[in-house]
């Protein structure tokens, strides 16, 4: 049986985790999971997936125009990734390229983000994803005792942000569908960058010095920040800032129409020193004006 293994700390302790392929048993209770939830998508009155075309050009969200740019894109980072593989040219040209065919892979994600969603929504789509969930669920096991991380699909769903959770779900999906947790090191892009050391591990854009920056060159902290040479926060335009974003500089007042300074009252220096008032307060150590007191000697005799 295949399995995929990883490993993760929960609570101080170091976990390590499998997510075996499903069992014929599996993958029969996946299918009854999968036809009882396209049966109510389809009472809730869901869309099915081959109307999904339709329903998007009646709500405006897809026409002919956004189909002419997603072929017009597509066709764009194809002939930048043939371009790419073959070379011949000046490599800041190729990094220039490499960083546009980011930006137009980008453009496609955000044009297609509609179509996505709404398939996500499709009687068919509920139904993928609740036979994916079941799956998740039954094939996520810790690895020294087989046993499932959780006791049902219910448990799973409500621990879905989970990082054993969403670690299962990756590994099942590369399992199932072919697909690669380094998807994204491994686009002809990136490939390149890493190559030529224009980005990190993390595909972070870095300088010669290996120092984080935007795609235009500017410095970054880990944060996305903009910075200056010595660290100090500024702007996109290099203005320094505090950590609030706030300009720093020497705030003067604003004129009147005669030129002269305009003065709020919040503006105006406050007294420091408030000056005690006689009738109120005395030097430490003065006698008090307080009544005398005389005790008599009948007074006196009787506490004896």
């Amino acid at each position: 049986m295949k399995t995929k293994t990883f490993k993760l700390e929960v609570d101080g302790v170091e976990k390590e985790y499998a997510v075996r392929s499903p069992t014929l048993e599996n993958q029969r209770e996946a299918q009854k999971i999968y036809n009882q939830a396209f049966t109510d998508a389809i009472k809730s009155k869901s869309v099915f997936r081959a109307k999904l075309d339709d329903l998007l050009e009646d709500q405006g969200l897809w026409n002919d125009e956004k189909q002419a740019k997603f072929t017009e894109l597509q066709k764009d980072l194809l002939e930048g990734e043939k371009r790419l593989a073959k070379g011949g040219f000046s490599l800041n040209e190729a990094k220039d390229l490499a960083i546009k065919m980011k930006s137009i892979r980008d453009e496609i994600r955000e044009l297609i983000s509609v179509r996505t969603s709404l398939d996500n929504h499709s009687a068919e789509g509920q139904a993928d994803n609740a036979r994916f969930n079941y799956l998740v669920s039954v094939c996520l096991v810790y690895n020294d005792t087989k046993q499932p991380v959780y006791k049902n699909m219910e448990e799973y769903l409500n621990s879905s942000t989970d990082k054993a959770a969403i670690n299962g779900a990756q590994n099942l999906a590369n399992m199932l569908y072919g697909l690669d947790n380094d998807y994204e090191s491994n686009l002809p892009e990136n490939k390149f960058l890493k190559k030529f050391k224009f980005v990190d591990d993390k595909l972070r854009f870095v300088d010669k010095k290996g120092r984080l920056i935007d795609r235009e060159g500017r410095l970054i902290d880990e944060s996305g920040r903009f910075i200056d040479e010595e660290g100090n926060f500024v702007d996109k335009f290099g203005n320094k800032v505090d950590k609030d974003g706030e300009y720093l500089v020497d705030s003067q007042p604003f004129l009147d129409d005669e030129g002269n300074p305009i003065i709020l009252d919040e503006d105006k220096p406050k007294d420091e020193k408030v000056e005690p008032s006689s009738e109120t307060e005395q030097p430490q150590g003065a006698p008090t004006n307080q009544p005398e007191v005389t005790v008599s000697n009948e007074q006196t005799a009787s506490t004896t």
